[in-house]
């Protein structure tokens, strides 16, 4: 597997990301009502892959950020590439407008 540079890696999973990637961010109130045994969503990011080709591609941007590429998972037709940790889940937050209320 070919290292990237950090700049291209961001690059390629920011594009993916801001085309149909989403975020789970962990919910402290329900962990100080629930305790952190019951309540175990953490911080992460999910990115949806077009294919098997864009998946090998954005497994190896997080690798050469440093990051862990955990295991992809089928949601309907689509495979998702999860990242998990606050941090960059907070550095993707930054990435997408928030939708505006009507």
């Amino acid at each position: 597997m070919k290292k990237l540079s950090k700049h291209l890696a961001f690059k390629i999973l920011k594009e993916a990301f801001l085309r149909n990637g989403y975020l789970r961010i962990k919910d402290s109130s329900k962990v100080e009502k629930l305790g952190s045994q019951k309540y175990k969503q953490g911080y992460e990011v999910r990115i949806v892959t077009k294919n098997e080709i864009e998946l090998e591609r954005i497994r190896t941007a997080i690798s050469s950020l440093g990051l862990y590429a955990a295991k992809p998972f089928f949601k309907g037709n689509q495979i998702v590439q999860p990242i998990y940790g606050e941090e960059i889940t907070r550095k993707f937050e930054k990435l997408k407008p928030k939708k505006e209320l009507s």
